[in-house]
C-alpha cells in the first residue's frame, strides 16, 4: 500500500489530499495500472534474485573446487615428508555465507559440505566476500567432509597410526636393501626359471660337460666291474667253516683248486663210469702221455689243465667242450684219419669256430655236422651232453658198433642223420622218442647191419629213410606200387603217414680214407664196446 502511495504522489505532485485529486474513476484506473507495474518489477527482481542465488551457487561451487584441490596438494605434501605451517587466520570456516538479497534481511552462512546454517551476527562487507573468494583456493578448511574439525588432528607424523603410503614405501625399501644380489646372468633364473641370460656357447658348454660326467661316469662303472671280475683269488677252501659267516660272501670260489675239482666231478657224470679212472684231479696229469689212458682221460687232461680258455666248470659249454674232445680223441681225430680238422684243439681258440662245430649267440653247440669226413670209431655217449644240438650228421662215414640209446637222448634234437656207415644191432626205436622228443628227420639208411622194428609213433615225422630189408614191419611196396606197408599201416592204425618215407635198397659205399698220418700225441686206448 505505501509503494501506491508513493506511485500516486509521484504522479500528481501538485496535488493535495483535499480535493485537487482525480476524481474516483481516474484514481481506480491509475491504481490499476499502478498495480500492473508492481508485479512486472516484481518478476523483474525475482529474476534477479535467481540470477544472484546462481551466481552465488556458482562462487561457492568454485571456492569448494579450490579446496579440494588445495586439501589434494596438502595430502601429497604429507605423503612427501612436507609440512604446511597453518596460522589459526588461515583456518577458516569450511562453508561461506552467501546473501541471499540486496535487502536489509538478516543474512546466513552456509556449510556446503554439512548442510548446517550458521547466523552471521553482521552481513560481512564486499572486501570480506572478495578476500574470502580470493582465499578459498588455499585456505586449509576447518571441517572434513566427513565433519571433523581438522584443527583436532595431530601434526603429521606425530599420530599412533602411521601414514600407510609411507609404511609401504618404507618396507619396500627394507626388502631392496635385505634382498639378496643375483647375478645378471642368472636373473631369469631366478624369476621365469630359465637360463635366459646364457648364451649359446655357453649352453653348449654346459651340455659337453654334461655327457663328459655321464662319460666317466660309464667308464668308471665298467672299470669298478671289470676289476670285480679279475679280484685275486680267495684261496683254497677251508676244511672246516668259519665260527661267522663273511658280511659279502663270493658266489662261488674262484681259484684253480675249486675249478679242477668241481670240474672232475661234472666230468664223471658226462661218460660211462669207467671212463675216468682216477680219484683226484692231480692224477689226470700227464694223461695225454701216458699209453693206458683212456681218451676221455686225456680230454679231462686239456680242459681241466691244458685248455687256455680256462671255461668255469659249472660253465655248460665247459662239458660241452670235454665232449667234443672225447669225440676227437674217439673217433679218429687224433690219428689223423679225419679229411678235415682245421683248428680242432687248438687251446686258445673257442670249439665255435673247429670244423663241423656251429654254435648259437651263447656259444652252445647247435649242430655237428661231420658228413663224409671219415669219422671212425664208435657213437659216444658224452655226444648227449650238447643238449642244444638240432642237428647231428656223422652220416657217409666208416662209424662202426651200437647205436646206444644214451648217447641220442639230447632234447633239442630235430634231424638225426647216420646214413652209409657200419652200425649194427637193433636200433632203438621204441625208446628214442622219449630222450629225442622233437625229432622230425630220421636218415639211418644203407646200414646193412642195422635192424630193428619201427613203432606207429613214428608215423607223424615229415621224413623217414632206412632200408626195405632190416627192419620189421618189412617197409617193402605194395602190389600197386603207389605206398610201402609201413605208410598203409600208418593209414590204418593213426590216419596219418610221414610226408616223405624213403626205402632204400642201395648199398652204401665207402668213403675213401685219406693217407695215413702218424699222430702227433698218444690218442689214447678207447674204451671197449
Amino acid at each position: 500500500m505505501d509503494d501506491e502511495h508513493d506511485e500516486e504522489a509521484h504522479a500528481y505532485p501538485n496535488s493535495d489530499d483535499s480535493g485537487d485529486r482525480p476524481s474516483h474513476k481516474k484514481k481506480h484506473k491509475k491504481k490499476k495500472k499502478s498495480k500492473h507495474l508492481s508485479v512486472e518489477d516484481a518478476i523483474e527482481k525475482k529474476l534477479r534474485e535467481k540470477k544472484k542465488k546462481e551466481e552465488a551457487a556458482a562462487a561457492a561451487e568454485d571456492a569448494l573446487a579450490a579446496k579440494i584441490r588445495a586439501k589434494q596438494q596438502q595430502a601429497a605434501g604429507a605423503a612427501a615428508g612436507l609440512t604446511t605451517p597453518e596460522s589459526e587466520e588461515e583456518k577458516v570456516e569450511e562453508g561461506l555465507s552467501v546473501s541471499e538479497d540486496d535487502s536489509d534481511e538478516p543474512n546466513y552462512a552456509k556449510s556446503t559440505s554439512t548442510g548446517v546454517h550458521m547466523a552471521a551476527t553482521a552481513p560481512p562487507s564486499a572486501a570480506q566476500n572478495r578476500a574470502a573468494a580470493s582465499g578459498a583456493a588455499t585456505a586449509v578448511p576447518l571441517f572434513t567432509s566427513g565433519g571433523g574439525d581438522v584443527r583436532n588432528r595431530p601434526p603429521p607424523g606425530s599420530s599412533s597410526n602411521p601414514d600407510p603410503l609411507r609404511a609401504a614405501q618404507a618396507a619396500e625399501e627394507e626388502r631392496k636393501k635385505n634382498a639378496k644380489k643375483v647375478n645378471d646372468r642368472f636373473a631369469d633364473l631366478h624369476q621365469t626359471g630359465q637360463w635366459g641370460g646364457l648364451s649359446k656357447w655357453e649352453i653348449y658348454g654346459l651340455c659337453f660337460l654334461a655327457l663328459a660326467a655321464v662319460g666317466v661316469a660309464i667308464g668308471l662303472g665298467v672299470k669298478f666291474a671289470n676289476d670285480a671280475k679279475t679280484e685275486a683269488p680267495t684261496g683254497p677252501p677251508t676244511k672246516s667253516p668259519t665260527n661267522s659267516p663273511s658280511l659279502s660272501p663270493t658266489p662261488m670260489p674262484t681259484n684253480d683248486s675249486y675249478r679242477v675239482t668241481t670240474g672232475l666231478d661234472v666230468l664223471r657224470n658226462a661218460g660211462p663210469a669207467l671212463a675216468l679212472r682216477v680219484n683226484s684231479p692231480e692224477e689226470l696229469v700227464g694223461a695225454s702221455s701216458d699209453p693206458n689212458a683212456t681218451p676221455q682221460e686225456i680230454a679231462a687232461e686239456f680242459v681241466l689243465y691244458d685248455d687256455r680258455l680256462q671255461i668255469p666248470a659249472r660253465d655248460p659249454r665247459f662239458v660241452e667242450r670235454y665232449a667234443l674232445v672225447v669225440f676227437y680223441y674217439s673217433n679218429g681225430g687224433c690219428s689223423g684219419d679225419w679229411i678235415d680238422s682245421t683248428n680242432w684243439m687248438t687251446e686258445t681258440m673257442d670249439h665255435c669256430q673247429w670244423y663241423g662245430v656251429v654254435c648259437d649267440l651263447q656259444g652252445r653247440v647247435t649242430e655237428l655236422a661231420m658228413e663224409g669226413n671219415y669219422v671212425t670209431g664208435n657213437l659216444l655217449m658224452e655226444l648227449s651232453q650238447l643238449q642244444e644240438m638240432s642237428t647231428l650228421d656223422l652220416s657217409n662215414n666208416r662209424m662202426d658198433g651200437t647205436v646206444p640209446l644214451e648217447a641220442l637222448n639230447i632234447s633239442s634234437l630235430f634231424s638225426l642223420r647216420l646214413g652209409n656207415n657200419e652200425f649194427s644191432g637193433d636200433f632203438p626205436f621204441d625208446k628214442l622218442l622219449d630222450g629225442a622228443p622233437l625229432l622230425n628227420n630220421l636218415w639211418i639208411q644203407e646200414n646193412s647191419m642195422l635192424t630193428g622194428e619201427i613203432t606207429d609213433a613214428y608215423c607223424g615225422l615229415f621224413s623217414i629213410t632206412l632200408d626195405c630189408d632190416n627192419f620189421e614191419p618189412q617197409p617193402t611196396y605194395t602190389n600197386d606200387g603207389d605206398m610201402t606197408t609201413f605208410e598203409a599201416q600208418c593209414i590204418q592204425d593213426k590216419g596219418i603217414k610221414p610226408t616223405e618215407y624213403t626205402c632204400n635198397t642201395d648199398v652204401g659205399v665207402p668213403v675213401t680214407r685219406p693217407p695215413s698220418t702218424t699222430p702227433t700225441n698218444n690218442c689214447g686206448t678207447p674204451l671197449p664196446a
